[in-house]
C-alpha cells in the first residue's frame, strides 16, 4: 500500500515539475516543442501512470473493506467457539462434564489454526487473535486444574481473559452489517453474564 502511494506521489511530482518547467522555462518549452512525439509519449505515460495508480488505490481500498468484513465474520465464528468452550468449563451444571469442555477446547484450537493466517494479516484482528490465544492457554490450564479438583483461581483467570476477548472483539463486531451485529451483541451479553 505504501509503495502505491510513493509511486503515485512520484508520478504526480514529475507531472507537476514538467508543467512548471513548461510554464516558466522558455528553453524547456522550445525543446519539447521541437520534440513533439517525445513530449506526447512522456505526458501520456505520466497521465496513464497516475490514472492506473488511482484506480489501483480505489480497488485496494474496496478489497480491504470487503476483506475486513470476512475477517470479522471469521473472528466472530472463533469468538462463538471460545464462548462455548469457556462456558463449558465455567458454567456449573449437571449436563456438562470435563469431556465436553475438553472437546470444545480442542475445537477452538482447531479453529484457531484455521483462522489464524487471515486474522494475523489484519491489525485489529491480530489483537483479537492474541487475546483468543491467551484464552486458549488459560482454558487448557483451567482444564488441568479441574481434573485435579476445582480451582477457583484458574477459573477466575479464564473468566477475566474471556472478558478481555469480548473487549477486543468489539471493533470487529462493528465491521459487521447491523443485523449480524445485533445477534453477536446478544451472544456476547449472554457470554459475559454467565
Amino acid at each position: 500500500m505504501t509503495g502505491r502511494r510513493i509511486s503515485a506521489a512520484t508520478f504526480a511530482a514529475a507531472l507537476l515539475a514538467l508543467v512548471a518547467c513548461d510554464i516558466w522555462i522558455g528553453s524547456f518549452r522550445v525543446w519539447w516543442y521541437h520534440h513533439s512525439l517525445t513530449s506526447s509519449i512522456v505526458s501520456s505515460l505520466l497521465v496513464l501512470g497516475i490514472a492506473a495508480l488511482i484506480v489501483d488505490e480505489v480497488v485496494a481500498r474496496r478489497q480491504l473493506r470487503e476483506r475486513g468484513s470476512t475477517v470479522a465474520v471469521q473472528a466472530m465464528i472463533v469468538y462463538g467457539q471460545a464462548t462455548r468452550a469457556s462456558n463449558a468449563l465455567l458454567v456449573e451444571n449437571e449436563d456438562t462434564d470435563a469431556s465436553d469442555a475438553s472437546s470444545e477446547a480442542r475445537t477452538l484450537a482447531s479453529m484457531l489454526l484455521t483462522a489464524s493466517p487471515s486474522l494475523f494479516d489484519d491489525p485489529v484482528a491480530r489483537l483479537f487473535l492474541e487475546d483468543i490465544q491467551r484464552l486458549a492457554g488459560d482454558l487448557y490450564r483451567a482444564l488441568e486444574a479441574a481434573a485435579g479438583g476445582p480451582r477457583d483461581a484458574a477459573r477466575e483467570r479464564l473468566a477475566a481473559q474471556m472478558r478481555q476477548v469480548h473487549a477486543s472483539a468489539g471493533p470487529l463486531v462493528a465491521r459487521l452489517p447491523a443485523e449480524y451485529r445485533r445477534s453477536s451483541d446478544d451472544d456476547a451479553v449472554s457470554a459475559t453474564t454467565t
